[in-house]
């Protein structure tokens, strides 16, 4: 009896003192977490599945799996029961209408690709540190492949989940969306710090956090910057294996500007625009009842 009662008064008095944690603490340490569990068991799995077997690669089947039971809990499946609903709540991946996936996707997409032009014009201007390239010869293809598609569902999923989710539906009760969207793209991009401290770099992180932070606001549900981020993640690496890199093009401020640069420079109004535009019509068809 003394050890039930103590179990039910320790069980209440977690929720409590979690809750006297400030709002912006929890929701970064529940993005670290949601995050961080889904990446640390898919780098664990790689590692184990190229050290076993390379030619046969398993571990995309094991990791489909977790992430099938993973999605599940963070939708609120499982035990504890008490925290189903706000587990629910904070992961916000809700059904949306055609209208509002149609103009997730195309302001995301055009997006997205206003941000690739825009980054090829940051490379003319700024000199910036040629990355290395893995040689991935020693894996075969047909495991590289789903290894590196596997990888990119991975980030879109928990990235999304933690940061779009767990940590930006309760800031945007809290703050509005304009706080909510900007403490968490900053941090977004902060955590993206382990592929290098250059800040270039990481402010393009934090301008995509930011764009797949208003996708998930205006559409009500995370699930449309899912799909964008693991497929800009897919092009990302496939085209890391596929290509080396290209020799840096010389700096505007060495040989001034060309054609091409001014080609890119075109690209980046005109697909910006054209993404402005449609996220004006997804706020049209934004739904009324948002992230509570």
């Amino acid at each position: 009896m003394v050890r039930l009662r103590f179990a039910r008064n320790a069980g209440r008095l977690a929720p409590s003192m979690w809750n006297r944690v400030p709002l912006i603490l929890r929701a970064v340490l529940a993005a670290a977490v949601v995050t961080g569990s889904a990446t640390v068991v898919w780098g664990a799995l790689v590692q184990l599945n190229l050290k076993l077997s390379p030619p046969l690669p398993w571990a995309t089947v094991v990791m489909a799996a977790f992430l099938f039971f993973y999605w599940r809990f963070l939708k609120g499946w499982g035990w504890p029961r008490s925290t189903a609903a706000g587990r629910r709540s904070s992961l916000r991946a809700e059904s949306i209408s055609s209208s509002a996936w149609r103009w997730s996707l195309l302001a995301g997409g055009l997006g997205l690709s206003a941000s690739i032009a825009l980054f090829i014009v940051a490379h003319r201007l700024i000199q910036w540190p040629q990355p290395a390239h893995a040689d991935l010869s020693h894996i075969p293809s047909t495991t590289l492949l789903p290894l590196l598609l596997m990888s990119a569902l991975v980030a879109g999923i928990s990235e999304e989940a933690g940061f779009r989710g767990y940590m930006q539906a309760p800031l945007e009760r809290r703050y509005g969306a304009a706080v909510a969207i900007a403490v968490t793209s900053v941090v977004f991009g902060l955590a993206h710090l382990t592929h290098g401290a250059f800040a270039p770099a990481i402010l393009f992180d934090i301008g995509w956090g930011a764009l797949y932070g208003l996708i998930a606001y205006l559409s009500g549900s995370i699930v449309p910057a899912i799909v964008l981020h693991s497929s800009a993640d897919a092009l990302e690496f496939i085209a890391a294996w596929r290509f080396r890199p290209a020799a840096p093009a010389p700096l505007v401020w060495v040989n001034g500007p060309d054609p091409l640069f001014c080609t890119d420079w075109l690209l980046v109004v005109l697909l910006a625009g054209a993404s402005i535009l449609a996220f004006r019509r997804l706020a049209g068809a934004r739904p009324r009842t948002q992230v509570r």
